[in-house]
């Protein structure tokens, strides 16, 4: 433990944090949205991908384990949202778990917060800090703005999937919103 403790104090940390409606629309249009399930692959996502299919749409899955080819179904944004209401955080992939299940920001006093929605500006903090050329990231492409495209999922979540959504987020949208 003074080993650990040691090494903590002297790292700088820093941690990149998001809008947490953002990161849950952002993971779903990353490994779920127009992502078909094909019976070749078996990963982390195709799991639970199967696991939405069947358990939301029971038809589809039956046809598509007969069957034993691609289909081009994926979960929806209310069928992610009702998987992340039914599994614990632990059980979920890094992607989908909050901030402070990862990394525990109430536990280690954390050097730097940067913000996603303030890049490059941020990036711009943190390699000042470390003498690193500014320009290495500006030609970088700008990511899709997931925040504009949050009214078309999220109003289409009936009052049940809206209130699973703020206990999954809630902790973690009041550390965002107090940092920022």
């Amino acid at each position: 433990k003074a080993e650990r403790d040691e090494k903590l104090a002297s790292y700088f940390k820093f941690v990149m944090t998001r809008n947490p409606l953002e990161r849950i629309l952002s993971a779903y249009r990353n490994k779920f949205e127009n992502h078909p399930i094909d019976p070749k692959v078996s990963g982390v996502f195709d799991e639970a991908k199967i696991e939405m299919i069947k358990k939301c749409r029971p038809k589809v899955y039956s046809r598509w384990e007969n069957s034993g080819r691609t289909i081009k179904v994926f979960p929806t944004f209310n069928e992610f949202i009702r998987y992340l209401d039914s599994h614990s955080y632990y059980e979920l992939d890094t992607h989908f778990r909050p901030l402070q299940y990862i990394c525990h920001p109430c536990v280690f006093q954390y050097d730097f917060y940067a913000n996603l929605k303030l890049m490059p500006g941020e990036f711009d903090r943190l390699f000042e800090k470390f003498n690193i050329p500014q320009n290495s990231f500006r030609n970088q492409p700008a990511a899709h703005d997931t925040g504009s495209l949050m009214p078309k999922y999220f109003t289409k979540l009936s009052e049940a999937e809206k209130k699973m959504v703020y206990r999954f987020v809630h902790q973690e949208l009041e550390f965002y919103y107090h940092i920022y």
